[in-house]
């Protein structure tokens, strides 16, 4: 994110935009506070399409799967983000985005009743979230 003239192992403009274009949306799922990624990339070409997720703060001591959902970082609320954000999805995917809702209504019931992850739902599989 850094650009080469302010650190040797920064991108430099060209090769920044050939990896996150110069006007499609971005959405950047990071491990730590979303701000950072911001601060790393507010004078790039591309940085008023930049949606990073990350580290809110939320959740106490929840499974880790109610913990990406109530943090907006779990594969459904990204699914749902993309939808958002690909003007061609705005239709198409308004079903998808229902399916994804239920999934994780699923998902945080099983979490609260069983006190864990569905065994699917811990791994990158899609969960059906059903005991």
């Amino acid at each position: 994110m850094t650009p080469a003239s302010e650190h040797p192992h920064g991108l430099n403009d060209r090769d920044f935009d050939s990896l996150f274009t110069l006007d499609k949306p971005i959405i950047f799922n990071f491990h730590g506070y979303p701000w950072l990624i911001h601060r790393l990339a507010y004078r790039r070409t591309n940085h008023r399409n930049l949606h990073v997720r990350g580290y809110k703060e939320k959740g106490n001591i929840n499974t880790p799967l109610e913990l990406a959902i109530e943090n907006e970082i779990d594969r459904f609320s990204l699914a749902i983000d993309v939808i958002n954000r690909v003007p061609g999805l705005l239709v198409t995917g308004a079903h998808a985005k229902g399916k994804l809702r239920d999934m994780q209504i699923e998902c945080l019931n099983y979490a609260h009743e069983y006190g864990a992850d569905q065994p699917e739902a811990a791994g990158w599989a899609w969960p059906q979230c059903k005991p």
